[in-house]
């Protein structure tokens, strides 16, 4: 009887264990916006709005926020903030950058010229009593955060401190982790007084973990709610090399015993000058099912975002590959749609209120191997499966006994009425969606179906003339 109690004990807590981690996942894709960098608020927050997201990631720059010395308020380019709660959605602020009215703040000509921003120099004392305009850079830059996180308190779900302080663009001086973890550790401390329970995400890393290892040694630990992280793939599809990303960021966490740190995905896509609109669409949500599944397997809580709602200053029309950075968007630059926007659209609406259970991928035949992805969300016997293959083939999925629709990348209906049983389907790189009121069923392919698939391949290869092998 005592094992059998223990033993029940023990299954309790793994079934509470799971469910946690259930619970504990990205609401949907969001994307980061720049409208304090003076973009139209009313159409970009209607756009973010048409492609449901919801959150967005935007800043509340300081040298806005203080023009003047010793004036601070909040401008209008910081309105946004409400308005997207109006709108129904979250905020994420970053609180950014430097202030070139401080002597401190102010960029040389040879930091310019090495590829430095104007206003993006890290607050840094340099610990020596004599000098005092770090010390007032410093002290400035700590007040600008007291005054945003006192006057936007309860109206934000997180902050971000900084951004991309590994890469010279965003850190003029060079301010090593170290200082870094000194900024984070007097703003976090600053907004809890202020917020206690706003999310503080530090971090925000351009590049590779080495930043992330000093800033934690540093014991940036102690002064983060969240790690956020910034990673591009290039023309690389997600299932190269996202989780990879992922797990080196966290394996840094774990090393300094933060296994369960929540992390952050604050920036990511793939640009137009890379990949054309209908990959771009494809890679986006698929790296959101990954991180989703990054987030199941380690129990850990996240938020994805995609760079960005807009393209910057050009069409997609007129692309080279100089235009990486203007051509990342959901939307083109006069708020046309692309193809990415309905399947962002698509993904946040028909996994809304479900999360990840699982993700399978199944190879297909013995020596010629091609892999499907079954993503299931479920929440209160309602469920999604969202498939894919990484090329064009038939595949069979087990499907319970309900009312069936399946959908494509945009929403589409492909088929409905769809009986339950074993369904045969056209899987391709574009996720499609099959939706039902019931409990997922099993898909995991045995031996002996591995076995016919391999040979129905073959014959199908045969009959084609080898096109395909």
């Amino acid at each position: 009887m005592k094992i059998q109690k223990i033993l029940s004990f023990f299954l309790a807590v793994l079934f509470i264990i799971s469910v946690f981690a259930v619970l504990v996942q990205a609401e949907g894709i969001g994307a980061c916006t720049h409208m304090s960098q003076g973009r139209n608020q009313e159409q970009t927050l209607t756009a973010a709005v048409n492609a449901d997201l919801p959150i967005v990631r935007d800043e509340v720059n300081w040298w806005t926020v203080e023009p003047v010395k010793g004036q601070l308020s909040l401008p209008e380019r910081a309105s946004w903030v409400k308005s997207a709660a109006e709108k129904g959605m979250k905020s994420l602020v970053v609180l950014s950058y430097g202030n070139p009215i401080y002597d401190f703040g102010k960029p040389s000509q040879a930091d310019i010229d090495a590829g430095a921003a104007w206003d993006c120099t890290i607050p840094v004392r340099d610990g020596n009593p004599e000098t005092t305009a770090d010390d007032e850079y410093f002290d400035a830059y700590i007040r600008y955060v007291d005054f945003v996180s006192k006057s936007l308190a309860g109206k934000v779900e997180a902050y971000e401190i900084w951004n991309e302080p590994d890469i010279k663009y965003f850190n003029t001086k060079d301010a090593t982790a170290a200082d870094y973890t000194e900024m984070l550790k007097a703003a976090y401390q600053t907004i809890k007084q202020n917020d206690p329970n706003v999310t503080v995400l530090g971090g925000a890393i351009a590049f590779e973990t080495d930043f992330i290892d000093a800033m934690m040694k540093a014991g940036a630990g102690s002064y983060m709610d969240g790690l956020s992280v910034h990673y591009y793939l290039g023309k690389s599809a997600p299932e190269k090399r996202a989780r990879n990303r992922l797990d080196e960021y966290r394996d840094v966490l774990v090393k300094y015993s933060y296994d369960k740190m929540p992390v952050w995905v604050t920036e990511t896509g793939w640009a137009n000058s890379n990949v054309d609109e209908q990959t771009q669409a494809q890679y986006i949500v698929r790296n959101a099912i990954f991180y989703d599944e990054f987030l199941l397997d380690h129990g850990i809580e996240g938020q994805y975002f995609t760079y960005e709602l807009q393209d910057s200053s050009i069409t997609s029309d007129v692309l080279g590959g100089e235009e990486y950075e203007n051509s990342l968007g959901l939307y083109k630059n006069d708020f046309t749609p692309k193809v990415s926007a309905g399947a962002v659209k698509t993904f946040n609406s028909i996994t809304a209120g479900k999360k990840l259970t699982s993700l399978e991928q199944t190879r297909y035949g013995l020596f010629y191997q091609k892999s499907a992805y079954t993503a299931t969300y479920a929440e209160s016997g309602q469920t999604v499966y969202a498939v894919w293959a990484d090329s064009s083939f038939n595949m069979e999925i087990n499907l319970p006994d309900a009312e069936i629709t399946i959908y494509d990348i945009q929403g589409n209906v492909i088929e409905d009425n769809v009986k339950g049983g074993v369904k045969r389907i056209h899987a391709a790189q574009s996720p499609i969606y099959i939706a039902f009121d019931a409990e997922p069923v099993k898909n995991e392919q045995s031996f002996i179906q591995k076995v016919a698939a391999f040979f129905k391949h073959i014959f199908r290869v045969i009959a084609n003339g080898f096109v395909g092998w």
